[in-house]
């Protein structure tokens, strides 16, 4: 197993000389649906398929709730949920309300599991320089997802 990455070229939008740099950005493979993961989680544990969706469906609506409620939630050694924000800094403390806050989002602190696999998974490129993305707009698939392309891994790179 390991993170496969390709080599492009691009101009960053902070460099103001619009130099070309090379960068690795990662190729991914396909999306696993959820029917997908249900499906598979059912074979892994050898339970009846409706088992398995009532399982996974409960857990989402006890993760969903408890994040609602502002609690944290640790999945074992997968890692921990934690609800969260971000906002605008203000001058003064009466300044700072709701309004102050542009998002909402879900943090996430990788467990025990997914440290060791980051640490032990190996990184391999994939292709050559193909893609250009100097044009200065923003691309809208730059770290791949196309893995439908016919390329060979060479692990000779």
């Amino acid at each position: 197993m390991s993170l496969k990455y390709k080599i492009v070229k691009q101009v960053f939008g902070y460099d103001k000389t619009n130099t070309v740099k090379y960068v690795a950005k990662s190729v991914t493979g396909e999306m696993l649906t959820f029917d997908k993961v249900r499906k598979q989680t059912a074979e892994i544990c050898g339970t009846h398929r409706g088992t398995t969706n009532l399982i996974l469906e409960g857990l989402l609506d006890v993760l969903v709730n408890n994040l609602d409620m502002g609690h944290s939630v640790q999945l074992g050694e997968f890692g921990i949920l934690r609800p969260g924000i971000r906002a605008k800094a203000q001058d003064d403390e009466k300044s700072v309300n709701a309004e102050t806050v542009y998002r909402r989002r879900i943090n996430f602190v990788p467990g025990k599991m997914l440290k060791n696999f980051l640490r032990d998974v190996s990184v391999t490129r994939v292709a050559p320089i193909d893609t250009d993305y100097t044009n200065g707009s923003t691309a809208t698939n730059p770290g791949g997802g196309d893995n439908d392309d016919g390329q060979v891994i060479d692990p000779g790179f």
